[in-house]
């Protein structure tokens, strides 16, 4: 198996078959038939299949192909490197976060980090908890902010524990249904969740297994939003339900214009927030060294409220 041939793979995949993939990798049709085909007989796994349609990955293909742009990134990376070596560039760091670090954790954070690192670039994506693993997992992020989700294996990934948080019920000020004291009493609601629009069925698992826990079936989803803000936005001009951080109670984003419904199943439902990256991949410098303000921050912010509660 050569990087070319994983290439190749993933050009034809694109492109939609031999011939389009030929004309942008500037190479023959046969020579490109003949690189796939090798790679086939080397490991007798059959990747793409000719359909009406066009080519098309097998199963084993669309396996094979989630690592294969793995090492393609991983490849760049190196090349990028290798690059920087000879011409110094900005320094890059990809941050992928969850809702709750995003309100006050990674910006107060970052605040300092850019006293560090003045070039450095930070690419900050917010998406739920399953897309940020997946994309850690993938090379696209160098690290994620996030809620914690419960993890049957972590042997790819290091996983260290920031802080534990906890989510409320929000709805718009004056929202019909905003002296409910259960679940049942929000059955028959509309809910917003942050996630990824491309995906559907990626929804909010909480809520799910909310509804789920006391046998109302399935939530009714009205909205996936892939930002914070669209959320919040859409719950001003509507009478739907959003599963958000307790946090968001006193930020200014939603302090005046959003309340909670403290309904007694969600009173005690606490979770985990922290720092996720690949374990296979050292960090670079400057996202080691966020890493590291982020755990520090963290520490202190914490020891503060213990301060504070033993005063009150």
């Amino acid at each position: 198996m050569t990087l070319q041939q994983l290439k190749d793979l993933v050009a034809v995949v694109a492109h939609g078959g031999y011939r389009a993939a030929s004309r942008v990798l500037g190479v023959s049709q046969a020579g490109l038939t003949k690189s796939l085909a090798k790679l086939e007989e080397e490991y007798g796994i059959e990747f793409l299949q000719r359909t009406a349609k066009g080519v098309v990955l097998t199963a084993r293909g669309e396996e094979f192909m989630a690592h294969a742009r793995a090492v393609l990134l991983e490849a760049e990376r190196a090349e990028h490197w290798l690059q920087a070596i000879k011409t110094p560039a900005d320094v890059q760091v990809k941050v992928g976060v969850s809702v709750e670090p995003s309100l006050r954790l990674v910006p107060a954070v970052l605040k300092d980090f850019r006293r560090t690192f003045p070039q450095a670039v930070i690419h900050l994506a917010q998406r739920s908890s399953s897309e940020l693993l997946a994309a850690v997992r993938d090379g696209r992020l160098d690290l994620a902010v996030m809620r914690l989700p419960q993890l049957d294996e972590t042997g790819d990934l290091c996983v260290q524990t920031l802080y534990t948080a906890a989510a409320a019920l929000f709805v718009r000020r004056g929202h019909p249904l905003r002296n409910a004291k259960s679940i049942a009493d929000l059955a028959a609601s509309e809910w917003i969740v942050v996630g990824d629009p491309s995906r559907p069925g990626h929804q909010d698992e909480s809520i799910q297994e909310l509804f789920l826990q006391h046998l109302l079936g399935r939530p009714r989803f009205a909205c996936v939003s892939d930002s914070l803000f669209g959320a919040i936005s859409m719950l001003l001009e509507s009478d739907c339900v959003a599963r958000l951080p307790s946090s968001l109670l006193t930020h200014p984003l939603a302090a005046n214009t959003l309340i909670e419904i403290p309904i007694r199943e969600q009173a005690d439902l606490i979770f985990q927030v922290g720092i996720v990256y690949k374990a296979g991949r050292r960090l670079n410098p400057a996202a080691s060294q966020l890493a590291s303000m982020l755990k520090s921050f963290s520490r202190m912010t914490q020891a503060l409220q213990r301060s504070t509660a033993a005063q009150a």
